[in-house]
């Protein structure tokens, strides 16, 4: 086709938003270099470059804002959501978020990426070894209708279920195996009783 066609076509079509002047280029199937780059300078007043680059930061910015401020975010939720509001040729990824989340300028909300890493402090209650003296707690608190044992999760952790019968609410709940929970269960069971 030759870039001065793929040029042309380009604008009759109205595709004139382009990432950069080599993105323009290279669709065409065709080398950057001095040539191509002086075929396009005949025609570059008819194009936006980095338009798209624009657009994308101000989506992410507005995305950015609506967080509370030093708050965990989800990278691809994120991308998902900011992508709601591009349009199909110009869609992001999860590059762009971590880019923008490291620079200081553009994050002023000091916003995090939700990683494995920052997420478990919400697990460590349930990996835990059970005593023998736990186990005994739990065995003094069973008694008809009411249902207490330690389940192993998917992940190879340890959950304490708490049952009850209907007589007794027909609760069906998992805590992590702690003290706190003991006393969290005592008191509904009473609460239960009543």
């Amino acid at each position: 086709m030759g870039l001065k066609n793929f040029i042309k076509d380009q604008i009759k079509n109205n595709n004139i938003d382009w990432e950069s002047k080599s993105a323009l280029i290279r669709s065409a199937g065709e080398v950057v270099n001095g040539y191509s780059n002086r075929v396009l300078k005949e025609y570059e007043k008819e194009f936006n470059f980095g338009i798209s680059l624009k657009t994308k930061n101000k989506e992410i910015k507005k995305y950015f804002e609506a967080q509370p401020k030093n708050s965990l975010i989800s990278v691809e939720g994120a991308v998902k959501f900011i992508n709601r509001n591009l349009s199909k040729k110009n869609q992001i990824g999860t590059t762009i978020i971590y880019n923008r989340l490291n620079d200081i300028n553009f994050n002023t909300k000091n916003l995090k990426g939700q990683t494995l890493d920052n997420q478990v402090s919400k697990t460590a209650d349930y990996d835990v070894k059970i005593t023998n003296y736990f186990q005994k707690k739990l065995n003094e608190i069973r008694k008809p209708g009411i249902y207490l044992y330690i389940e192993n999760t998917q992940r190879g952790s340890k959950t304490l279920r708490f049952k009850t019968s209907k007589k007794l609410g027909n609760l069906n709940k998992s805590f992590p195996p702690n003290e706190e929970s003991i006393k969290i269960i005592k008191k509904t069971i009473s609460e239960q009783k009543k």
